[in-house]
């Protein structure tokens, strides 16, 4: 049987944390924090390292593979927001894992 696009590939849309942030935060704070995340923050040594992961409009929590970070890095040192950056990242199914394949900004929200 033949698997169809949907099955492979996935689109998540949400704000983008650190998980090294989304470690400290009491899970019931994490959407309220979420929305207000900094830019700056996201952007340090220590939380780049840590990878990412995105809060979505019902609150669950996707964490991203490691290839996203580069991709989120590269969205995030472009955007004008200083805090609560939302992301909408494409990911295919590869070697049984969920890979990134594309992220960009959500304008407009």
């Amino acid at each position: 049987m033949e698997k169809k696009t949907e099955d492979i590939r996935e689109n998540l849309e949400g704000y983008v944390v650190d998980i090294a942030c989304l470690r400290t935060i009491p899970s019931a704070q994490i959407p309220d924090k979420a929305r207000t995340h900094t830019t700056a923050c996201a952007l340090m040594g220590h939380c780049i390292e840590s990878g990412y992961g995105l809060v979505d409009n019902n609150d669950k929590i996707t964490l991203l593979d490691p290839k996203a970070t580069k991709h989120v890095v590269e969205t995030l040192m472009k955007t004008s927001k200083e805090k609560g950056a939302r992301l909408h990242v494409v990911r295919e199914r590869k070697g049984g894992g969920m890979e990134t394949v594309s992220v960009r900004e959500v304008v407009g929200q």
